[in-house]
């Protein structure tokens, strides 16, 4: 269950997406404190922040995902804590729209689950690059809090692996490979001039390494990139859809 924000859903709806999400086992997504107006707004309103008004609507009474959370106090985060929410940071949609930096330090401190997300496409981010992802987390807290081991490579690698499927509630499933969970693998050349010399493999896949840098994937056991080629989609078809997409889109804005 996804419904986008506070701001854009009536109480009723938010109540009933809860519902519906435990009625099913699902987890529910939603932004939260994405940016300041949105805190303030919520304050203006109601005189509390969107996660005071999203705890006391029950929203978190269920597994939840919350996205961003970058206007957060100290008492938002003891919500999120205690409520077991966890969180997706997205550094490059957050720097993009000059959202501010949401307090990831903090977080992982208090024992909050922290993972890792683009955001999105559509004029939010631009693309879907993790590796990036992993970088720009580690250097926003450093640049943050003027501290250069802040945030260091393992735990920017942890919140893309492990700390994503904590997030989700998924740890027993996935987000790293042990005996019992599902075969979610990726293999990276390490034979380009960005990967040489290679000291620290975590602060390399971290800082050096880059998404065209994958050679293969595997999800659950199966393969579905090999050599840097999509096998189970018609890469050229997508192209051209997209290219199809553009044109409405454009003529939409016109």
């Amino acid at each position: 269950m996804a419904p986008h924000a506070l701001y854009t859903n009536s109480d009723e709806t938010l109540k009933a997406a809860r519902a519906l999400a435990n009625k099913y086992g699902a987890p529910l997504i939603i932004h939260l404190s994405e940016t300041k107006k949105e805190n303030d707004d919520e304050q203006a309103k109601r005189h509390q922040s969107p996660t005071q008004t999203l705890d006391s609507l029950g929203v978190f009474t269920g597994r939840t995902v919350a996205a961003h959370c970058v206007w957060m106090s100290d008492g938002d985060l003891g919500i999120l804590k205690a409520r077991g929410v966890g969180v997706a940071h997205c550094p490059s949609s957050n720097m993009k729209l000059a959202s501010g930096v949401a307090p990831v330090v903090k977080m992982l401190a208090l024992g909050i689950a922290v993972g890792l997300g683009p955001d999105g496409p559509a004029g939010s981010n631009n693309d879907f690059n993790l590796f990036e992802e992993m970088d720009l987390a580690a250097k926003l807290q450093k640049v943050t809090t003027l501290d250069p081991q802040a945030l260091p490579a393992s735990a920017a690698l942890e919140m893309a692996t492990l700390g994503g499927a904590r997030a989700l509630g998924m740890e027993k499933e996935i987000g790293s490979l042990e005996a019992g969970k599902r075969a979610d693998m990726i293999f990276v050349r390490l034979d380009r001039p960005n990967a040489v010399p290679l000291f620290d493999a975590i602060s390399q896949m971290v800082y050096a390494l880059k998404a065209d840098d994958v050679r293969d994937v595997m999800v659950n056991g199966k393969p579905v990139v090999r050599d840097g080629k999509i096998l189970t989609l018609n890469e050229a078809a997508i192209l051209e859809k997209a290219g199809e997409y553009r044109v409405k889109v454009s003529a939409s804005l016109r």
